[in-house]
């Protein structure tokens, strides 16, 4: 029972730390939201196991094997926190300042690609395309994280957002 425990834990926790990477660096949305609906299962793995005495070497043991396998990327203070502490770690939270991110990188990309389009025709369907997606996202973050402590700045970001695009 020991060891399907701790291999449960370091699978668990390996996922998360991957999970909530992507969450935080992706620049797609919907890459975004079913990475968040993965994370949602699997964290609960870890929820349920913070409690053992083991449990912080099973998920160091997780951040071993994550070392070596992204032996390039840098461990992020959020992928500690979420390992360290899942039940305390806000999740919803996270995924809103994620999609505000991502949204704010896609529409600086966006800009760039716009201003060297030549046609106007075609500025005027990517700005339409790059509301379509601001709009989206708000719709999301209405759905899932009005709980959320950033939810009324990420509004009031994905409203400002829109404006650049207005002319």
């Amino acid at each position: 029972m020991d060891n399907f425990f701790a291999i449960n834990i370091q699978r668990a926790g390996l996922q998360v730390l991957e999970t909530v990477y992507i969450l935080a660096t992706s620049k797609k949305i919907e890459t975004i939201k079913s990475r968040y609906s993965f994370l949602l299962t699997t964290i609960d793995t870890l929820k349920q196991g913070q409690s053992n005495p083991e449990y912080s070497t099973y998920t160091n043991m997780a951040v071993d094997i994550y070392k070596t396998t992204y032996y390039d990327r840098e461990l992020q203070e959020y992928q500690l926190a979420i390992l360290s502490n899942p039940n305390g770690f806000d999740l919803n939270n996270f995924y809103c300042n994620s999609l505000v991110n991502a949204i704010k990188k896609i529409c600086a990309e966006q800009m760039e690609e716009i201003k060297a389009l030549k046609k106007e025709t075609a500025k005027v369907k990517r700005v339409a395309k790059v509301k379509d997606t601001i709009k989206l996202t708000q719709t999301e973050l209405q759905t899932k994280c009005l709980s959320a402590s950033s939810f009324s700045t990420a509004i009031a970001e994905l409203e400002r957002l829109i404006t650049t695009f207005t002319p």
